[in-house]
């Protein structure tokens, strides 16, 4: 069956599908907890014999979006199992608690990877044959500070703040939240950190995973809310539940598009932080070179830049590229 990418988004590798749903397939795997990697999955549900991933993308499947598959199976990272002639094995991708890259081997004894979205500091390159590459940030602009840089000069303005007498108000999507959450108790940050319920709910399953985050509390709990009012705390929020500045707070935005430096001070009481889940242009292009392969195929059914990621793929490695799937949206 090869490898390719439905305009849905889903992922084909030979006989295994990731990421999306297909028709006819019986078998899918989710790389993550990310909206726009689950698409199509109650339909998968009802249709695949089998639904993989990792046990902590399982129980936080269930926290975010209420689902538990019957047919749900959760192999360990390098763990390889069997279905229908393909050896499928998940790997860690870095992206967040769970998160897998993909590895098929078919009975020809072709490698086909997904990558899915990943950290370059904490993913492992698998030599391949094909590779399904995220390319969020596959322009030759998108470059970032190195993470070690980022991580450092973001405990320099928490604890500047924090002596200002301020509280912090960290805005980011789930996953990169928990992830500065462990950052943070790691350098003795000690103030009390603040979560709103559904970020609390995943905070408790990275803890549940061995992952030391601090002391946390929801901010609809009783002392939550009297922490809030009346003491100095960091607040960690997705972006779409901001809460109301207060006269004594800053917010610190947690992305991925800032560029060149680690931050970006916006006002006195606003940051715009280089942090993200994915890797940046240098990264994808050093991962490609590892792995090896003999063919790329960019996901272009995502936002990014996949057709010219495939571009500088092929210019810089001499390694064959596309973007898929090819449409009249492909950047030219």
């Amino acid at each position: 069956m090869g490898v390719s990418i439905t305009n849905s988004g889903a992922i084909i590798l030979d006989k295994v599908t990731c990421d999306g749903h297909v028709p006819g397939s019986k078998i899918r795997v989710i790389t993550h907890v990310h909206s726009d990697h689950l698409q199509g999955l109650e339909k998968s549900i009802r249709e695949c014999d089998l639904i993989c991933s990792t046990p902590a993308t399982k129980d936080l499947l269930e926290v975010m979006e209420g689902l538990y598959p019957l047919q749900m199976i959760t192999p360990l990272y390098g763990t390889p199992f069997n279905y229908e002639k393909n050896t499928i094995t998940l790997y860690p991708s870095g992206h967040i608690l769970g998160a897998a890259q993909v590895l098929v081997e078919t009975e020809n004894g072709e490698r086909y990877l997904y990558s899915s979205d990943f950290v370059y500091e904490k993913i492992q390159a698998l030599e391949c044959d094909v590779l399904v590459l995220d390319a969020t940030y596959g322009h030759p602009s998108c470059i970032r500070p190195s993470l070690s840089t980022i991580r450092r000069e973001l405990i320099n303005i928490v604890r500047e703040e924090l002596e200002n007498n301020n509280s912090i108000i960290i805005l980011g999507f789930y996953g990169k939240l928990q992830e500065v959450m462990s950052l943070l108790h790691k350098k003795k940050i000690e103030v009390p950190f603040i979560n709103p319920p559904k970020v609390y709910l995943i905070s408790k399953i990275y803890e549940k995973y061995g992952i030391r985050l601090g002391e946390f509390y929801s901010s609809t709990s009783e002392l939550g809310k009297r922490i809030t009012k009346s003491q100095q705390h960091i607040g960690f929020y997705h972006p779409s539940s901001r809460p109301k500045i207060s006269e004594d707070s800053v917010f610190v935005h947690l992305t991925g598009w800032q560029f060149g430096t680690p931050y970006k001070k916006v006002s006195s009481r606003e940051y715009i932080f280089s942090f993200s889940g994915h890797a940046d242009f240098n990264q994808l292009i050093k991962y490609v070179d590892e792995c090896k392969p003999k063919l790329v195929i960019t996901d272009n059914a995502r936002p990014g830049e996949a057709s010219r990621l495939a571009e500088e793929i092929k210019a810089r490695l001499g390694i064959e590229a596309k973007p898929e799937p090819f449409n009249n949206n492909t950047k030219k």
